[in-house]
């Protein structure tokens, strides 16, 4: 009995998953890492020969070149969860025949953008994921742009039930797979740039991280506070003149009342005098008609005065009006300015530095897929879901 084993290994049978009725578990949430689908070996039935056979891959994992960095991409898609990726539901009558890995091309590259004058300091992550690769090693980079992958969520070891597929070049070139390692660097430096919106008049700023309408809200609050200050200033500025103006025309009206008094002080002596000058023509004692006369010219005098005080006292008016109106006027253009201002909205593409890019993950993954026979036929499904890009 103790010999068993060892007479196994030499024949090449190994344990196999039993089948597991999947049915039972259609609730399982397609966006939580799962369980794998595989009963452990103390439960496992012994592998059939035609068993065997039916089954894709080998049960031993293909060499990688030892220059080439190996991962496991985690088997973070439930059993039903791949149905529904792979854009159908669970049927009721279906086999989990186990766990196999493809050999897959990963690369992700994290790039940062710092730009003072933008105020941007952020970082991108270019990821490509691809089960068939160029076998030359020539790559069109942008047509295998995957969703993120989460270094974390990397295993450091496969599933130890799992079956492999068998590895093709450029996966086993350790020198194609240098070269092409440093073409995805180029590729990242020649290709990728992010988006800063702008807002030069104001001098605002703002990178992918902030949305359009943070933008927008972010000039209309700048745009506000600046034509209220411009505003002020405005309004100083005509208050000034008008009320140089106002103090002016206010010192005319004073003037204009002592006229007034005058010329009424002046008619009464005029007055005075004309009736002096009728009743001495009837008595023996004659008046002059020249101081008559005189008292007139001060008279008119005095009405010229009165007459010039409230021409000047109507042409200040005037001129308070017109500034009334151009500062009306002016307002109005400040407002449309500055509204004018804030809707100005400018993108500039900004490209990192070479320097500031950095490969992480280049090499072989091994990217999980379920096994499962549906109406006798076997058919491999994803388990496997990256995350969005970043």
């Amino acid at each position: 009995r103790a010999q068993i084993p060892a007479v196994n290994q030499l024949a090449g049978a190994q344990l196999a998953p039993a089948p597991v009725d999947l049915a039972a578990r259609p609730g399982q949430s397609s966006n939580k890492a799962a369980e794998p689908a595989i009963p452990s070996p103390e439960v496992a039935a012994p592998l059939q020969p035609d068993r065997e056979q039916e089954l894709p891959g080998s049960s031993t994992r293909p060499a990688v070149p030892g220059s080439v960095a190996e991962y496991f991409l985690p088997n973070n898609l439930s059993f039903s969860g791949a149905f529904e990726a792979a854009g159908s539901s669970l049927p009721e009558q279906v086999q989990s025949l186990g766990l196999i890995y493809r050999p897959a091309l990963l690369a992700q590259a994290r790039i940062r953008y710092l730009s003072r004058k933008y105020n941007l300091d952020v970082e991108q992550d270019n990821t490509i994921l691809t089960l068939i690769p160029d076998r030359r090693g020539f790559m069109r980079w942008e047509e295998y742009i995957s969703g993120n992958v989460d270094l974390d969520s990397l295993d450091d070891r496969p599933d130890p039930r799992a079956r492999y597929g068998s590895i093709e070049a450029p996966l086993t070139e350790s020198k194609v797979m240098t070269s092409m390692k440093r073409d995805f660097l180029d590729w990242n430096y020649h290709n990728s740039s992010v988006t800063v919106r702008a807002n030069e008049e104001l001098d605002i700023y703002s990178g992918p991280q902030v949305s359009q309408a943070e933008f927008r809200k972010a000039c209309a609050q700048a745009a506000r506070e600046g034509r209220e200050v411009e505003l002020e200033k405005v309004s100083d500025r005509f208050d000034k003149k008008v009320g140089t103006i106002v103090s002016r025309m206010k010192r005319e009206q004073r003037e204009l009342e002592e006229d007034r008094s005058d010329l009424s002080q002046r008619k009464m002596e005029e007055y005075g005098t004309h009736a002096e000058t009728v009743l001495s023509l009837f008595s023996r004692r004659k008046k002059s008609l020249s101081r008559s006369l005189s008292k007139r010219r001060m008279t008119e005098k005095a009405e010229a005065e009165v007459k010039e005080s409230l021409q000047a006292i109507e042409e200040y008016e005037r001129q308070i009006a017109e500034l009334q109106a151009e500062q009306e006027e002016t307002l109005d253009e400040v407002n449309e300015r500055w509204e004018e201002i804030a809707s100005q909205l400018t993108e500039i593409q900004v490209t990192p530095y070479k320097k500031d890019i950095l490969v992480e993950v280049f090499g072989v993954a091994w990217f999980p897929h379920y096994v499962v026979k549906i109406d006798g036929q076997i058919l491999e499904l994803q388990g496997y879901r990256g995350m969005g890009r970043g």
